[in-house]
């Protein structure tokens, strides 16, 4: 029987949301789209400095989001 439960075992649900339904998740994510959108178009000499260097920053922010709630889902 799918989703049954073994007896003397309860299901908990987490009270805290998911990281990709958290909105600082979402503006993050979205703010990250656009970088690599905008950063297509960058100039060859900045494309590979500064571009690289704002797409890494973005995926860092994301990273550490979805850390920092795993971390909370863990206590």
């Amino acid at each position: 029987m799918p989703g049954a439960v073994a007896p003397g075992r309860l299901r908990v649900r987490s009270s805290s949301a998911l990281y990709y339904d958290l909105p600082v998740y979402q503006d993050t994510y979205h703010l990250i789209l656009k970088v690599f959108e905008l950063t297509r178009e960058f100039p060859r000499e900045y494309k590979y400095t500064l571009g690289q260097d704002m797409k890494r920053d973005g995926l860092v922010l994301v990273r550490s989001i979805y850390r920092a709630n795993k971390a909370k889902e863990k206590r």
